[in-house]
């Protein structure tokens, strides 16, 4: 096939670090790759992933190419319209398979309106169309600031359905936001752990040392519940012995905040690293000793931190909640999704005094993690979803057109012959038996 790869590429993106390795893993398997880059500018003095395969700007590209030079046109959906800005003019230009890596896109959708000159009365119609009339006062709320906390704008309006229904099939992640694509892609749905390719972190413990490490990667938001792994910290003496370090981007204001709560509880082994090179995550994660990937709320689809965690041969401490609760049981701790500090401290705590315990489940999750999200398995997988994309081409392009015949004639959509018609039309279009 001839395969159109969207997605952001500049060396900042774990998704443009992900694509690389999986638009390198298609071609690999005899398939015709290009990289399309999606972000809002192409800033030259941006490095970009590596790659052999050709990579152009969607703003300098001729995007009618896209319907008629490439059998599929695969687009990345994350939640940051400066990086996914392209996105929107690409899916209009062609039939296109979705990746949500998100299944929280409000924040996507906002970006969109801003950077658009869009106003208050795109955005609330926007949702009325995604959800119904029924969704309008959440609109009202969310966009006059009545409704604040992420978790609940994620259950009511996380807006997955807006884009998914502009894509002709679409893959998850996980199982748990899947339902949403299916609602509203027309096409083939499918899930599949996400790709994270290994790191040069050396697998298993590290060296011995007086004093452990717990570890936290990827942006220093609230919801990455740092604040409450500082509290759950500091009121054990095993813990308040250990380093706890945060490995990522962090603002000036989220510094100050967690400093204070580490003051506040006695901790005085609180080291905030900040954004950081690939080469110094690679040490950080051998350093580590125990991960700690919690989401309250679980916005994404998959977490590239907790996936890493247990590629580096480190046990890992998640939510159970979102992708996190599909992680299997005995290679992840798990600690209830509303994050309750003490439930949280006394698995650190079981960690800490266990060596062994450590070092079996990471080793256990590190083999599944190779197995499990390799480029090659996602690669074969995005190339099945491919390829039934274009198959089910036939059943769509009719029934869109039968649709519009029935919606013309007044029929209902909950009508009994709906349900009929679209069986009979799945029955006749179906491949045949090899």
């Amino acid at each position: 096939m001839k395969i159109c790869w969207v997605t952001p590429f500049v060396l900042r993106s774990s998704i443009g670090r992900v694509s690389a390795e999986v638009a390198k893993a298609l071609a690999a398997r005899g398939h015709e790759v290009e990289i399309l880059r999606c972000e809002e500018q192409d800033d030259a003095a941006e490095p970009l992933h590596p790659t052999r395969l050709p990579v152009h700007h969607w703003r300098s590209y001729d995007l009618s190419r896209l319907r008629t030079q490439f059998d599929v046109v695969i687009v990345n959906i994350g939640d940051n319209y400066p990086f996914h800005a392209g996105v929107f003019a690409i899916l209009d230009a062609a039939p296109c398979l979705g990746i949500f890596h998100d299944f929280y896109i409000y924040n996507l959708f906002s970006g969109w309106l801003h950077y658009n000159g869009l106003d208050y009365r795109r955005h609330d119609a926007e949702i009325v169309a995604t959800y119904g009339p029924q969704a309008e006062p959440h609109a009202v709320a969310v966009r006059s600031g009545q409704m604040l906390d992420m978790g609940e704008i994620a259950s009511k309006l996380p807006m997955t359905e807006w884009l998914a229904g502009r894509c002709e099939a679409a893959l998850a992640h996980a199982h748990f936001y899947a339902p949403k694509l299916e609602a509203a892609c027309p096409g083939p749905v499918a899930v599949t752990p996400l790709c994270c390719p290994d790191r040069a972190t050396p697998p298993g413990p590290p060296k011995a040392k007086s004093q452990l490490t717990l570890t936290t990667v990827g942006v220093m938001n609230p919801n990455k519940r740092v604040a409450d792994v500082i509290r759950a910290i500091g009121g054990s003496d095993a813990l308040k012995a250990c380093a706890y370090r945060l490995v990522g981007p962090i603002s000036d204001d989220e510094r100050a905040k967690l400093e204070a709560v580490a003051a506040e509880v006695g901790f005085a082994h609180l080291i905030i690293d900040g954004a950081v090179d690939d080469d110094t995550l690679d040490k950080r994660l051998d350093e580590a000793d125990v991960m700690v990937a919690l989401r309250k709320p679980v916005l994404e689809g998959a977490s590239g931190s907790a996936c890493e965690g247990m590629l580096s041969g480190r046990p890992t401490v998640v939510a159970r909640a979102g992708f996190y609760g599909e992680l299997p049981d005995d290679l992840v701790f798990k600690v209830d999704g509303e994050i309750v500090v003490e439930e949280l401290r006394e698995t650190l705590e079981r960690l800490v005094a266990d060596k062994t315990l450590r070092r079996d489940t990471g080793k256990a999750a590190r083999a599944w993690a190779l197995e499990n999200l390799n480029a090659a398995r996602y690669a074969e997988a995005v190339e099945a979803l491919a390829q039934a994309q274009v198959t089910s081409r036939p059943l769509l392009a009719i029934g869109a057109r039968v649709g519009g015949e029935l919606r013309a004639m007044g029929l209902a959509d909950t009508d009994p012959a709906v349900a009929r018609i679209g069986a009979t039309l799945q029955k006749l279009l179906a491949p045949l038996d090899a």
